[in-house]
């Protein structure tokens, strides 16, 4: 399946975009449904929540009770004694593991579902909440073994770079590495920007993910990172103006300041995400206008075929 296809009359114009043009389009996208878009965002964590407080109930609840007199500061001899720690410690190992796993989880159908959502509003097709998860439940797994592999890339780059280091100690050597590793680095994640997208929209497989994206990102890649720098810079803007609304309106405590922060920065990711998300699914259209003229395609599908 090569991308979504346009849903009638209300399908976009398509055209080459620019940087400005690719975040205009997305909050557009996100201002005429925006409840949607945020309870797409909000459904993955809640059930994330309800997995760690379950998981605490369960067990790790009661290793934390354990803990309580070294955190109060009740120290005696007798909650000095290491050993008594060990099956405690063992298991708030293990329960920050499961959290660790539901987190990842949750962030991948988050993203997946989110790219769905925003994919199909922009080539003018209607979704629901509902069809936007459960496509994202469905190309979560690889979209995770993709991030493995990406992952992997980086660590065996920079690993390698740590041992010439190692082995040539000299300072020309680690200019040369560090410098050498940040623009590999740098280049990387331009290439890959648009994988998760071409994962989901193309059903494609992993690695075949991670050389389309190559490809289609051939010649683009410094737009590509205008566009993350773009993304970076409202993100923290939007984020410290939230922020500084709400807690210079109600705080005055430093508890309820605390509070309203975690609060604040919850809200702000969720609101967040749609953007960011959608932010690959309009860029992976606006690539393939540019590398392979899908605007004419879709114009020469759309004409009506003589007998």
């Amino acid at each position: 399946m090569q991308g979504v296809p346009p849903g009638g009359s209300d399908g976009p114009t398509l055209r080459p975009l620019g940087v400005g043009d690719i975040v205009d389009r997305v909050f557009g996208i996100y201002r005429q449904r925006p409840l949607m878009f945020i309870t797409i965002a909000a459904i993955p964590y809640l059930l994330l929540v309800l997995v760690i407080a379950a998981l605490t109930a369960s067990f790790a609840g009661g290793a934390i009770v354990a803990l309580a007199p070294l955190l109060t500061g009740d120290v005696t001899p007798e909650t000095l004694q290491v050993e008594r720690y060990v099956p405690v410690l063992g298991t708030l190992v293990a329960f920050a593991l499961l959290v660790m796993v539901a987190a990842i989880a949750v962030s991948l159908v988050q993203s997946a579902s989110l790219i769905v959502a925003m994919a199909a509003r922009y080539m003018g097709r209607e979704t629901t909440v509902g069809a936007a998860l459960g496509a994202g439940i469905a190309r979560s797994l690889d979209l995770f073994v993709m991030g493995i592999l990406a992952f992997l890339t980086f660590t065996g780059m920079w690993t390698a770079l740590i041992v010439a280091m190692v082995v040539l100690p000299q300072w020309w050597t680690v200019i040369l590495a560090v410098g050498g590793g940040l623009v590999a680095t740098v280049f990387l994640t331009a290439s890959w920007m648009v994988s998760p997208a071409i994962v989901i929209l193309e059903q494609a497989g992993p690695v075949a993910a991670l050389r389309r994206a190559w490809a289609l990102s051939t010649g683009g890649r410094w737009r590509i990172l205008g566009l993350i720098l773009l993304l970076s810079v409202l993100q923290v803007v939007l984020s410290s103006l939230l922020s500084f609304v709400l807690l210079a309106s109600f705080a005055t405590d430093q508890v309820v300041q605390l509070i309203l922060q975690q609060a604040v920065n919850l809200i702000a990711t969720i609101a967040w995400a749609p953007v960011y998300w959608g932010t690959f699914a309009v860029l992976y259209y606006d690539l393939r206008v540019r590398r392979e003229a899908y605007d004419l395609q879709l114009a020469a599908e759309a004409l009506p075929r003589t007998p």
